[in-house]
């Protein structure tokens, strides 16, 4: 990346997102070095990737305070954004490196020399499953907040509701490029384009799901971290499924005070399979509009977290190698 600072190019403002607030974030000084970025869309593994790194930059030590609170989800529609502005900018002067959740397309955020972006893909059935999941759980204040907001700046405002059946809301969801909440593939591509940027990480769900041990070494590495200094031991316990979902209130974004209780952010996690819950056409439509939208080495990734071309996707870029990740 030879430019200092690359802008975002354009707006990206829906129902749960916003990226206008990026601009209040460059003018109390923007990004320094050392600064983490977690993008992806949503349900792809963002909150256990942040927690991934919170363990790997503490090394394993356990923090009081929430995950939300320590690393805000900072374009979010209708989150607090003078606060969590506040605590970025005290952070920053505590020289506590910081990490930022993010939802939205590459362009539509600043891309600094100085940060790290680590974008998180997942199988884009399973995800959009567990975002429907996710939706349908959010409260009847939050609903009530998110279309509010909506509706204030919005010239077309159709409330949003989240239709009862599954398979209803996952036809709706492609046919409308994410039900004005998420453009799953809109997302992927912009953040795919990067992924030679030595700067720009791509980790998969899919390689989450198996051993920890490989993927927080690849992280570490990433981050300019020695793998070898690492209590491994107590991160792989502090970041398994089990343990995060029985501390859902710490680990759920705004420790789950948006949803119906905070343990169902964690729904089916690693069990799901979209093969039981989506038809025959949805699955294979899917498919199709995967190719059609990312290109077959993009959707090949997006599904099966493997490589189909030259790229070397499973080492951070620039980085020597020397722990296990085979």
């Amino acid at each position: 990346m030879r430019e200092q600072l690359i802008g975002p190019t354009r707006v990206l403002r829906d129902y749960l997102s916003n990226s206008m607030v990026w601009e209040a974030f460059v003018a109390q000084g923007g990004f320094v070095e050392g600064d983490i970025v977690v993008a992806d869309p949503f349900k792809a593994g963002t909150t256990w990737t942040q927690r991934i790194i919170q363990q790997i930059l503490s090394n394993g030590d356990e923090k009081d305070a929430g995950l939300s609170d320590t690393s805000p989800w900072l374009d979010s529609s209708w989150g607090d954004h003078a606060e969590m502005l506040r605590v970025l900018k005290e952070q920053r002067e505590a020289g506590i490196r910081r990490v930022i959740k993010s939802h939205v397309p590459a362009d539509a955020l600043p891309i600094a020399a100085a940060a790290r972006y680590v974008f998180v893909g997942r199988n884009g059935k399973n995800l959009g499953i567990s975002f429907y999941n996710y939706l349908k759980n959010f409260s009847e204040a939050t609903m009530s907040t998110i279309n509010r907001i909506h509706a204030e700046w919005s010239s077309d405002h159709v409330p949003l509701v989240i239709p009862d059946d599954l398979q209803v809301f996952f036809d709706r969801w492609l046919d409308t490029d994410g039900y004005g909440c998420c453009d799953l593939f809109d997302v992927m591509k912009s953040w795919w384009e990067h992924r030679n940027e030595p700067n720009v990480l791509l980790v998969h769900y899919g390689q989450l799901r198996g051993d920890l041990v490989a993927p927080i070494g690849r992280l570490a590495e990433f981050l300019s971290i020695d793998p070898w200094s690492l209590r491994t031991d107590a991160i792989v316990e502090h970041c398994s499924f089990d343990y995060m979902s029985a501390r859902a209130e710490k680990m759920a974004p705004f420790g789950g005070g948006h949803m119906s209780s905070a343990k169902a952010f964690f729904d089916k996690g690693l069990k799901r399979d979209y093969r039981s819950e989506l038809t025959t056409a949805q699955i294979e439509r899917f498919d199709r509009i995967a190719l059609e939208k990312l290109g077959k080495d993009c959707a090949h990734w997006l599904e099966t977290a493997e490589n189909s071309s030259d790229d070397d996707l499973t080492r951070p870029k620039g980085v020597p190698c020397g722990f296990a990740l085979e």
